[in-house]
C-alpha cells in the first residue's frame, strides 16, 4: 500500500477484465490494457486513469502507533476516476454491436468484482476499496473526452475508492519507564530539608498471541493481571502495559476462558524495562469454540 497503490489498482482491473472477457467477447489475451484514448494502439479494451484526488469519505489525521516505541504518519486515502473504452477492431458493419457487447461485459465483471481489496488496518478497522460506476450526464462525459484527433466513443466512467498510500516516514517515541513522585507535604521542606521521593522504575510490557495462527490476542478476551499490583494499560493494538510494579518478584498470570492458563515469576531485577514479554496462549481444550475435529467426530 506504499507508492505503487495507484499502479497496483490498474493492474488488478486489467486482470479482472482479462479474466472475464476472454475468449468470451475478446479473442486474445494482451487486448486489453491501461492506455489513454488517443493513443490505444492494438487494444481493444482501453482503461484509462484520468482524475487522482483526495478520498471524500477518508481522512486520516495525526500520528499512528505502529509498534511499542513507533510511530507512523498518517496515510494519504485517493480516488480515483477511469475511462473505459471498447475499440473493436472487427468489421464495420458490426463494429459498433461488439464495442457494446464489450462495455455490457465489462459493467457484469465489474459489478460481479465492485471489492477488490482492503486498506490497511493502521487507522482503525480495515476498510473495502470498491469500484463503482459513475453517474454523469451525457454532456459531462462529452467535456471529459480531450482528445481532438479521436471522435468520440461510448465509454463507461468507474471510480475506485478509498485507495491508500501509506507513508513512509516514521519516528520513535520513548515509553515512560521511570516514574518519580514528590509528596506534597514535603514540597515545603525544600529549605535545608531532605525531600522524600518516591521513584517506581519497574514496568512490565505483555504483548498476548495465539498459538495456533500467531495472530495477537485483543480486547478481553484474557486477563492477565500480577496480584497486588494495578491493573495493566490495554491498548488497541494487543499491548498490555504494567506500570510502577512495586516488587521486585511477582508472578503474572493470564486467565480466559478460551485459552490455557498462564504463570510466570518474573524477577524485574533482571529484566530490561524496554523488552515486551510475549507470551504464547495454547487454546483451551475443553472450550466447545475449539473442539478438534477428532473430537467432534
Amino acid at each position: 500500500m506504499g507508492f505503487s497503490s495507484i499502479s497496483d489498482i490498474g493492474k488488478t482491473l486489467v486482470r479482472i477484465l482479462n479474466d472475464s472477457l476472454v475468449p468470451d467477447v475478446i479473442l486474445h489475451n494482451g487486448s486489453i490494457g491501461l492506455c489513454s484514448p488517443d493513443d490505444h494502439g492494438d487494444f481493444n479494451l482501453g482503461i484509462y486513469l484520468y482524475d487522482i484526488a483526495p478520498s471524500e469519505e477518508v481522512f486520516a489525521h495525526g500520528m499512528v502507533n505502529t509498534g511499542l516505541k513507533e510511530q507512523t504518519y498518517p496515510s494519504s486515502f485517493l480516488t480515483l476516476r477511469y475511462m473505459i473504452t471498447a475499440y473493436s477492431s472487427g468489421d464495420l458493419k458490426y463494429r459498433a454491436e461488439e464495442d457494446q457487447r464489450i462495455l455490457g461485459r465489462v459493467v457484469q465483471a465489474l459489478a460481479d468484482h465492485y471489492v477488490i481489496g482492503q486498506t490497511s488496518a493502521l487507522h482503525g478497522d480495515p476498510m473495502k476499496t470498491r469500484i463503482e460506476q459513475e453517474r454523469l450526464g451525457s454532456f459531462e462525459k462529452i467535456r471529459l473526452w480531450t482528445f481532438p484527433n479521436e471522435p468520440y466513443r461510448v465509454t463507461l466512467f468507474y471510480k475506485v475508492t478509498p485507495v491508500e498510500i501509506t507513508s513512509a516516514r516514521s519516528k520513535t517515541m520513548t515509553r515512560v519507564t521511570d516514574l518519580s513522585m514528590l509528596l506534597g507535604s514535603d514540597v515545603e521542606n525544600v529549605l535545608g530539608e531532605p525531600i522524600r521521593e518516591i521513584g517506581y522504575k519497574r514496568t512490565l510490557v505483555v504483548l498476548c498471541k495465539d498459538a495456533s495462527d500467531g495472530s495477537v490476542i485483543t480486547g478481553s478476551n484474557v486477563r492477565a493481571y500480577i496480584e497486588g499490583e494495578r491493573p495493566a494499560v490495554i491498548k488497541e493494538d494487543g499491548y498490555r502495559v504494567f506500570l510502577n510494579v512495586r516488587s521486585d518478584k511477582a508472578m503474572l498470570k493470564v486467565e480466559s476462558g478460551i485459552y490455557e492458563t498462564y504463570e510466570e515469576e518474573l524477577d524485574f531485577s533482571k529484566r530490561d524495562a524496554e523488552e515486551v514479554l510475549t507470551i504464547t496462549l495454547d487454546r483451551a481444550k475443553t472450550h466447545p469454540k475449539y473442539k478438534t475435529e477428532e473430537e467432534e467426530a
